[in-house]
């Protein structure tokens, strides 16, 4: 879950290219991606059945190739600009079977998660770029560590779920405290991501490293969406209980 592009960006800044990274070639590619998974993803919502339960299999599919090229853009971003549009797609396919198993439970709970992730990306950004959080090493070492803190509660819950049980709660006031802070440690990737494409810009990096950021930030885009999206979920249900 840590943020890959940091990885990367300390190989390669000590290189110099021909073509280079810039801002504007950034934010293209972002909504370029962000175009295509949303495209994806009211499609798979549209025009595959209705039927949540029949939807599965396909989202197991897309859900494993997603992460194929996920991991084959970690470890080979120089080819970032062929898997992260695939990653997209397939990444959209799997978004529109949960959005639509979310809104078949709560109506309307998708457009309110959506609008409040694109809130909270909108936050960091304001805060980022106003120096009102600064990433230092400190910060950054700070939220890679959290980052990985999760990744690693995840796993504990995988591997707790296949014995039947499940080490978060999916409900009540606790399950919806640990939902926030994971949401907490999501939203600051945003701030890497932010740091990351300026010293890509600012450091001369190559050009494939526009659809690398942009494949980081959609990666931070979706993990906080799908939390918020459990968020909403489990204090309506807290709500419907009472």
């Amino acid at each position: 879950m840590s943020n890959p592009a940091f990885r990367v960006m300390e190989r390669e800044s000590s290189v110099s290219y021909e073509e280079t990274a810039t801002l504007n070639g950034t934010i293209k590619k972002t909504i370029g991606l962000f175009g295509v998974t949303i495209v994806s993803a009211i499609a798979t919502g549209m025009f595959l059945p209705s039927v949540v339960s029949s939807l599965y299999p396909v989202m197991i599919m897309a859900m494993i190739v997603a992460a194929i090229l996920a991991v084959v853009t970690c470890f080979k971003p120089n080819i970032a600009e062929y898997t992260t549009p695939g990653y997209a797609v397939f990444e959209g396919v799997t978004l529109g079977v949960i959005s639509l198993a979310f809104e078949h439970m709560y109506a309307g709970i998708v457009a309110i998660a959506v609008a409040t992730t694109f809130a909270v990306m909108g936050v960091m950004l304001f805060l980022w770029q106003q120096k009102i959080i600064v990433v230092t090493e400190k910060v950054r070492s700070i939220i890679i560590s959290l980052t990985m803190g999760v990744a690693a509660l995840y796993i504990i819950n995988m591997i707790a779920s296949m014995f039947w049980t499940s080490f978060l709660p999916r409900s009540g006031v606790v399950g919806i405290g640990i939902a926030v802070v994971i949401a907490a440690v999501a939203a600051f990737n945003f701030l890497l991501d932010f740091d990351n494409i300026e010293q890509s810009v600012k450091q001369g990096m190559p050009k494939y490293m526009e659809y690398f950021n942009a494949f980081s930030l959609l990666l931070t885009l979706v993990w906080l969406y799908l939390e918020i999206l459990r968020i909403i979920q489990m204090v309506m249900s807290l709500g419907k209980d009472d």
